[in-house]
């Protein structure tokens, strides 16, 4: 008999809310794997770097890219109501943030920060925005967040569960402002980066009371063996992964998207070329 260990006492935020989340996985999920030439990407990047005097990174041209797609594309910006789909006003994207737990060396929570009206600014505005985020989830000064995060932690785990259906059903069902609870607080679409990790390739679930019909993982450069005009030769090979909502993402529209994603990212002049709303 396999005797499991010690009763974790104290997990995690996250552990905590995807204990109350998920059950049998019957969700309508479909997955999809993108290589991406980054040699291109990767230059004019490091070329934003030192104009802007921010660091640009490709997790910040995935989300640039995704939010011109959004735009362009604003059947795949929804969320779903009840048993209808909805159309988001806005092009927001949000993001994971690693958060340290103090005193526990090497550990991390984690929590987000959300770039609204992603599809109005450009990559290095976006990097800007992501740190300066960041850096306040870290030391838990993003508001409305950082009191969500205390609440769901001084609940017991039996009310984890159900105080997060009543925020989602206030939020997204009843499109009322919560106190402790930013309007649509996970946007159109989520990003998270493990290409820091050194990971070639990680699959993440969407999280269900986010109302996000998808997501992407930016995954690690690494050099590969392809060909090019009959010739093997070695490129810097970019993987993205997503996951999305098969109720409101078909078989068309991912392809759709899958296309033109390569296409802004493997002409990365293209980010910057492409109009930008004003307000």
């Amino acid at each position: 008999m396999n005797v499991p260990g010690r009763w974790l006492r104290k997990p995690t935020i996250w552990r905590k809310l995807s204990l109350q989340t998920w059950a049998e996985p019957n969700d309508p999920t479909m997955y999809g794997v993108l290589e991406i030439d980054a040699a291109a990407l990767q230059e004019w990047l490091a070329r934003k770097t030192r104009e802007s005097g921010v660091k640009c990174t490709m997790t910040h041209a995935v989300t640039r890219a995704m939010a011109i797609l959004l735009r362009r594309y604003p059947e795949a910006n929804v969320l779903v109501r009840g048993r209808r789909i909805w159309m988001r006003r806005d092009v927001d994207v949000f993001h994971q943030v690693a958060m340290p737990i103090v005193g526990a060396k090497g550990a991390a929570d984690l929590s987000g920060a959300i770039v609204r009206q992603a599809d109005t600014k450009k990559v290095p505005d976006i990097a800007r925005e992501l740190a300066e985020m960041a850096e306040k989830v870290r030391l838990k000064k993003d508001g409305q967040m950082a009191q969500t995060r205390g609440l769901l932690m001084a609940l017991p785990g039996f009310l984890t569960r159900w105080v997060v259906k009543i925020l989602g059903w206030f939020t997204y069902g009843l499109n009322l402002t919560m106190p402790m609870s930013p309007p649509d607080p996970f946007g159109g679409v989520m990003v998270t980066s493990v290409g820091m990790l050194g990971i070639r390739m990680a699959f993440a679930p969407i999280v269900t009371f986010s109302r996000a019909p998808m997501l992407v993982v930016v995954n690690t450069v690494e050099e590969r063996a392809v060909v090019r005009d009959g010739q093997i030769v070695a490129r810097p090979i970019l993987t993205l992964t997503t996951t999305a909502d098969h109720r409101v993402i078909d078989g068309y529209q991912a392809s759709v998207l899958i296309r033109e994603i390569r296409g802004l990212l493997e002409a990365p002049e293209t980010l910057d070329q492409e109009a930008v709303a004003n307000g």
